[in-house]
Parts: structure tokens; C-alpha cells; sequence
């Protein structure tokens, strides 16, 4: 891979060398089966989850016949991106991954970078949606392990990126599909759920993801014609814990009773396919509908898609360049 590296002369004969990094962050990457063990350890904060719940975890990662694919097209993604970053503007841009309950950890990747020689660091989580259990834990894992590394490396975070309009244009586009997928005696009588991982906590603590699940929501259904549609929760985590509601299977029970014909899950979250999603947005509510005799029919998830990157890197291009101008 080109290096990143850029050597720069202030005018006055200082030199300078520069290496701008992209750091996406995302949830885990399972590179292998075995590494359930130790993701499910470290998602129990150190415990060793039981026998039963390994193994369960383990058939629940063999069903989808793939490997996992969140780690997979994590990294094309990656990949994609820094192709793409660095014909803007001639800098060179090192594009690098670190992720949550996985290796490589933040901690990690940073201190990779600080060896790298990195100089500016464009910290990006990958779920559109601004959470305090998500983007927020992300960021200040960028800032804590910064601070363990000695390194005096500026940060730019990257945050509520689900407001840039090629965003709500790539979900719609699925949706359309999805729509126009379902049997026309049903269309017209169909409800798009627009769906999110819960987050814990009643929704007075939650007001920042709920406004960015709501505003994301109006403009993919108002780009996708979208003339039913509700908002509900997945995942949502056992009590005594509150967390949001309601859950997208009480929905979808909802809509039978209200008469209606067919429902169509988009997940606004997790635009890239993961285990728990699939489950979640494909297999328990396509067996919900089925017993509430709905036709049903998911949006497929964004990967990576050449619009969906296409559209990430102008977006991230466009935030260096407020970078750049706030600096200036």
C-alpha cells in the first residue's frame, strides 16, 4: 500500500511531514468461528458466557452459511474507501479499522497509528445514528487510549453523518425495491417499519438518537414515496433494564390488527449485514408476519455498495474539508 505520508514546506524552510488516517469503527470482526469464545468473553465483560449460550452463539454465526459478515465487508469497506479518498486534493489518506468487542481493538489501532507516524486522525463510526452506548463510547475509546499513547495527534470526530443526503438516497433506493417486490394486491396496504437496535434507558436520555432515527426515517420514506410507515426497536435487552420502545414485532402484530396486508423492514442502523440484524430484521420478523399472515419482505443491507462508499467518501472528503477551513 502507497504511503501516506506528505512532506511540506511551510515557506520558510521548515519542513514538515503529514499523514492524514481515517479510523472506522464498528462494533466486532470475527475473522474465524473461533472466535466466538472470545468475542462473547469480552461482550460479558470478562466472564465466560456457559456452555448452552457458546453454542447457541456458535449455530447462530454457522446458520447464515457465510463467514461474518460484518468483519468481511467491514474491510472491503475499508479498503474501497481508501482507493477512493486519495485522488482528493493529491493528499494521501491511510484508511485503518479498529472495533469494539474485537481485535483490533481501539487501543490497538491507535497505537499502530502513533507508529505509522500519523498526524491527523478522522475518528468514524459506522452506524449513522448517534448513540450514547455507540458513536459517544466510540469516541472517547479514540481519546482515552490517545491519551495512554502519549501522542498529540487532533482528532476530528465524525458524527451524525445520517443527515447527509446520499445517505437517505442509498436506503431509499432498497426500499423502492422492497416495495415494489411485494404482491400488487398488497402494496397498497403495506407498512414500512423502519427499525434500530433499542438502546437502554427511557427516551428522555435517549433524545439524540431518537431525533436521528426520526429525520433519517422522513427522508428515506419521503425519497422512497413512502406512504405508511412507523418507527420501532430491536433487540431491546432483558428487564429489569429499561430500553426504547416498541419492539418492531409488537409492531408488525400491530398491523395485522389494523388491517393491513404486508410490512416492509428497513433497518436505519446497521447499514452493513451482521448476525444479529439478519436475524432480527429478516428471519424473526419474517416469522412474525407469516404467523400474522402478512406478506413480508426486508430492505437489503447498504455493504459495500458502490453508492453507498461512493457517498461515504464525499462525505468524509467534505468533512476534511471543514476541517481544513476551520483551521484556516
Amino acid at each position: 500500500m502507497a504511503s501516506s505520508r506528505q512532506v511540506l514546506n511551510d515557506g520558510k524552510g521548515v519542513v514538515t511531514t503529514t499523514m492524514k488516517a481515517l479510523l472506522m469503527l464498528s462494533y466486532a470482526s470475527l475473522q474465524s468461528i473461533d472466535d466466538v469464545l472470545p468475542f462473547y468473553n469480552h461482550l460479558f465483560h470478562g466472564n465466560i458466557p456457559s456452555v448452552d449460550t457458546l453454542k447457541a452463539a456458535k449455530k447462530r454465526f454457522q446458520s447464515i452459511g457465510v463467514a461474518d459478515p460484518l468483519g468481511s465487508v467491514t474491510a472491503r469497506q475499508a479498503l474501497a474507501m481508501e482507493r477512493r479518498l486519495n485522488p482528493f486534493g493529491g493528499e494521501r489518506i491511510k484508511v485503518y479499522q479498529a472495533t469494539k468487542h474485537t481485535s483490533p481493538f481501539v487501543h490497538e489501532t491507535v497505537q499502530q497509528m502513533v507508529e505509522d507516524g500519523v498526524t491527523e486522525l478522522y475518528a468514524f463510526p459506522t452506524s449513522p445514528l448517534y448513540s450514547r452506548t455507540g458513536t459517544a463510547a466510540y469516541h472517547q475509546s479514540v481519546r482515552k487510549a490517545l491519551e495512554a499513547s502519549g501522542a498529540n495527534i487532533p482528532v476530528v470526530e465524525i458524527n451524525h453523518w445520517h443527515s447527509y443526503p446520499g445517505i437517505a438516497e442509498a436506503i431509499s433506493l432498497r426500499l423502492r425495491t422492497a416495495l415494489q417486490w411485494l404482491s400488487i394486491e398488497s402494496r397498497s396496504e403495506a407498512t414500512v417499519l423502519f427499525t434500530a437496535h433499542s438502546q437502554p434507558g427511557v427516551s428522555e436520555v435517549n433524545n439524540e438518537f431518537i431525533q436521528a432515527f426520526t429525520e433519517l426515517a422522513e427522508a428515506v420514506a419521503t425519497r422512497a414515496d413512502c406512504g405508511k410507515w412507523l418507527l420501532a426497536y430491536r433487540s431491546a435487552g432483558p428487564a429489569p433494564q429499561k430500553w426504547l420502545r416498541p419492539d418492531v414485532l409488537a409492531m408488525i402484530e400491530k398491523v395485522a390488527e389494523d388491517g393491513g396486508k404486508a410490512v416492509v423492514v428497513c433497518d436505519l442502523l446497521s447499514l452493513t449485514e451482521n448476525v444479529e440484524a439478519i436475524f432480527d430484521c429478516r428471519i424473526h420478523c419474517r416469522m412474525k408476519a407469516e404467523e400474522c399472515g402478512l406478506e413480508f419482505v426486508s430492505t437489503e443491507f447498504l455493504n459495500d455498495s458502490a453508492d453507498y462508499i461512493d457517498t461515504l467518501v464525499e462525505l468524509i472528503h467534505e468533512r476534511m474539508e471543514q476541517s481544513k477551513e476551520r483551521k484556516n
